[in-house]
């Protein structure tokens, strides 16, 4: 399998191995909060994710085998308004039950 580099918004690097849209290192990384920008520099050149999401795939081999996807503005937006939705329930003291 060919190697990657995975670099954050933080500077954090983390090294795995690459097979199609996974990644796969021995153990789950300790991955920042902070996943507004990152880059995966491998075998298909460099991908820069925005926004992104940690998609986390079936291990095969007991490794842990994940992948990223970028979260859409409309998705970002939607869960904006449902965050601010909850915090002026929550600050009312409204409740609003099971959706």
């Amino acid at each position: 399998m060919e190697k990657a580099k995975i670099t954050f918004t933080n500077g954090m690097v983390v090294e795995a191995e690459e097979n199609a849209s996974s990644l796969i290192t021995e153990r789950k990384p300790d991955f920042p909060s902070d996943l507004s920008v990152v880059t995966v520099t491998g075998t298909n050149g460099e991908h820069v994710y925005k926004n992104a999401e940690i998609i986390e795939c079936a291990s095969v081999d007991g490794r842990y085998w994940f992948s990223f996807r970028e979260i859409s503005e409309t998705e970002r937006a939607s869960k904006q308004l449902q965050a601010n939705i909850e915090y002026i329930a929550m600050m009312t003291d409204v409740d609003l039950g099971e959706v």
